[in-house]
């Protein structure tokens, strides 16, 4: 075991000397992946997750979960086998889209509300991509049209739903035992609280976003992912199809930009890119069951499982709703 650990000490700092050198043969491309990375944070993730993450904060200090649960029960129980407070990160993940699912679910199970199983299971499906990015910015912004961006929408949102329908199947009842408790009220602490531990979490996730940023700056201009589009050459799709999806793996962005383009391989292409997510929303997304005993292995099939789904449903229903 010292041996096993020894190995990969030497392997991670090899890793990071590289980078390091990297850094140093070419630090325009590092500046601008950095620059880029900085950019999408400020503009596009802080304007639409602050005021999600502060108001979802403080919903959850006052137990808005449990009595909101109690409203959708009836038809989560029958579609999902949840708990109406169970399937809360499912709702928020759909809502605000990454990394919301696994952070509300997170919360959820730290505080108690969630069953270790429960949150287990959530994370197969409760986070996905968010509808304003895919409608806004991939529909409108990466193919011009806002029907495909509505279509696409839907190739990324039926495979978590499926996942909660089928894994309900094969999971124990829900515990559907509920004891009154009275709403707690907003006091100004946890209000202060919502809104520190919202900067806390931005400013992680913008610490991911510039670091895979300047990752993918690196793997662009070293060609890496040219040889990592040579993983999807035995499905025949068009070369700069497969360099989308090879730079989808890593983040999802810069992946939907090169899958922009008109017909049902390129779109099938974005919506298995959204599914996925890529390894930097992951990063952001695990940061927040660091500190517990959940297995990633769940969330990782989940996002994979989703992404070829997507693009089965957004190439195969392409010609009867667009």
């Amino acid at each position: 075991m010292k041996i096993k650990n020894n190995i990969s000490i030497y392997i991670i700092t090899a890793i990071l000397l590289f980078f390091n050198a990297i850094m140093l043969i070419f630090p325009k491309e590092i500046f601008s992946g950095a620059k880029n990375g900085l950019i999408l944070w400020f503009e596009k993730v802080i304007p639409a997750l602050l005021p999600f993450m502060t108001v979802t904060n403080c919903l959850t200090a006052i137990d808005f979960p449990r009595f909101f649960g109690r409203l959708i029960q009836p038809f989560t129980l029958w579609l999902f086998n949840l708990t109406g407070e169970d399937a809360f990160p499912l709702i928020t993940g759909l809502g605000a889209g990454y990394p919301m699912g696994v952070k509300t679910t997170a919360q959820l199970y730290k505080n108690g509300s969630i069953t270790k199983s429960t949150a287990q299971r959530l994370l197969l499906f409760c986070n996905n991509p968010g509808a304003l990015f895919i409608t806004g910015t991939v529909g409108m912004g990466v193919f011009g049209d806002a029907k495909t961006g509505y279509f696409i929408l839907f190739c990324c949102y039926l495979p978590p739903v499926l996942l909660a329908v089928l894994s309900g199947l094969f999971s124990a009842p829900a515990n559907t035992e509920y004891t009154y408790i009275p709403p707690k009220p907003l006091t100004q602490e946890n209000f202060a609280f919502a809104i520190s531990d919202s900067i806390r979490s931005l400013l992680m996730i913008g610490g991911y976003i510039i670091i895979f940023s300047v990752i993918s700056a690196v793997f662009e201009k070293l060609h890496i992912f040219d040889g990592l589009a040579r993983l999807f050459s035995p499905f025949g799709l068009p070369a700069e199809i497969n360099k989308a999806l090879s730079m989808g793996i890593l983040e999802m962005t810069n992946g939907c930009a090169l899958a922009g383009g008109s017909g049902k391989i390129y779109t099938a292409a974005a919506a298995a890119i959204l599914s996925w997510g890529g390894l930097s929303v992951h990063a952001q997304s695990l940061e927040f069951t660091a500190d517990t005993d959940l297995k990633t292995s769940y969330y990782f099939a989940g996002r994979l499982i989703c992404g070829i789904l997507s693009f089965m449903t957004a190439y195969f229903a392409y010609d009867v709703f667009i």
